[in-house]
């Protein structure tokens, strides 16, 4: 397929944007964007990262350019073959792929994208679509699952991944679509890619207003993978611990610290302060207030590792009062309050599954499955092994 290049602007003093192109191809209504690091050097290949946006949206690069700050990556903004929902099957799959691979064959034979280092990602729709993509393709680097996680497996059999394959899932606490986040993070682990998951508390279906510094660290890390990142680590974790000191609430305290010791960098801090991180936590968690949180959560997490087990119908319903007892056991607190969100939640989806069974009587066949903003229905159990690894015990 070949693309026809509509656009090129180039960087002038009285502009502060890199060059960009857009490309048309058939089958597509809006045309791709594709825009370049402003460190551009034709002498080297560069690493690129195709955002598919969510349902109803058209191609778009502020997202992830936002979180590259405009360097070191091709930022390319993709439409979709099939708008609207998405229907999972392997016709609608291959059409997707057609446009993304050919892409990726023009940008790498004209401008030097390193075709071994381009990654998908998407929110909402487009991050189901980026972890099914990744599944069709093993050639593709990884992915940054937003607003989405795992649910639909191309393959009874899938092979594992190669060992540089990366995911990236981030999404908010309250969304519908946690659990399957926390379910793609067991499911690609389990196939032997890397994972980073990063929870936006406080958030359902929506992507934080700021940004995501898990998000800008993966991808820092992703675009000079043999770089020495301890210096820049390092100055991330002081700044961030002098933030965290100056939360008032212990609770949310110990969240941050929680969060700053799960982050790309943190793997990189030196020991001593990896130490303070650490200490800072413990010393928390001896107090009454967060001591009383780290319990109830170690309880909800039980839950959450049965949730994403993809239980039967009557035992997503054990669950919902499970979850609603923490609640009621623990009144004023973080977790309790997060717990009653996770017992409406699965009571809506229970809902939505009973509506839904009594329309397919009436039908001559099952609709095929399909992936939107919605957060998918609960599914029977499979009699398939599960893929280990529990992304909720660090």
């Amino acid at each position: 397929m070949r693309p026809v290049l509509l656009f090129l602007a180039f960087l002038t003093p009285l502009v502060a944007e890199p060059k960009r192109i857009e490309l048309e191809f058939p089958g597509l209504q809006e045309r791709v964007e594709v825009v370049f690091p402003d460190n551009y050097d034709a002498s080297r290949t560069w690493p690129a990262i195709f955002y598919y946006p969510g349902t109803g949206e058209g191609p778009d690069t502020r997202l992830i350019r936002h979180h590259t700050g405009d360097r070191d990556w091709f930022v390319i903004g993709m439409d979709y073959v099939q708008r609207g929902r998405f229907t999972f099957t392997r016709e609608t799959v291959a059409d997707e792929l057609q446009i993304v691979r050919s892409v990726r064959q023009h940008l790498s034979t004209k401008y030097k994208l390193d075709p071994k280092r381009c990654y998908l990602a998407g929110f909402s729709k487009g991050g189901w679509i980026s972890g099914i993509l990744l599944q069709a393709d093993r050639s593709f680097a990884g992915a940054a699952i937003l607003g989405a996680g795992h649910r639909d497996t191309i393959s009874d059999k899938p092979a594992r991944f190669p060992k540089t394959t990366s995911v990236f899932i981030g999404v908010g606490r309250l969304d519908g679509n946690y659990p399957f986040g926390l379910r793609a993070i067991t499911w690609y682990r389990g196939l032997g890619a890397s994972t980073t998951f990063e929870t936006w508390h406080d958030l359902g279906h929506a992507f934080p207003q700021a940004s995501s510094p898990a998000l800008t660290q993966w991808l820092a890390l992703r675009a000079k993978p043999n770089a020495k990142h301890q210096a820049d680590a390092t100055a991330w974790a002081k700044k961030r611990l002098e933030e965290i000191d100056a939360i008032p609430d212990p609770v949310n305290r110990w969240v941050a610290l929680r969060d700053a010791e799960s982050a790309p960098y943190a793997r990189y801090l030196p020991a001593d302060i990896k130490t303070r991180l650490r200490a800072k936590r413990t010393t928390l968690e001896k107090t009454a207030t967060v001591a009383i949180e780290a319990k109830v959560l170690a309880a909800h997490r039980k839950l959450l590792v049965t949730e994403i087990g993809e239980p039967d119908r009557a035992t997503y319903a054990k669950l919902a009062a499970s979850y609603y007892q923490i609640h009621q056991a623990n009144p004023g607190t973080r977790q309790g309050e997060i717990a009653l969100a996770d017992q409406k939640r699965i009571n809506e989806l229970l809902e939505r599954s009973t509506e839904q069974d009594k329309i397919r009587k009436k039908l001559p066949e099952p609709t095929p499955p399909d992936q939107s903003n919605t957060p998918p229905t609960p599914k029977a159990p499979e009699n398939r092994p599960r893929i280990p690894g529990n992304p909720l015990i660090r």
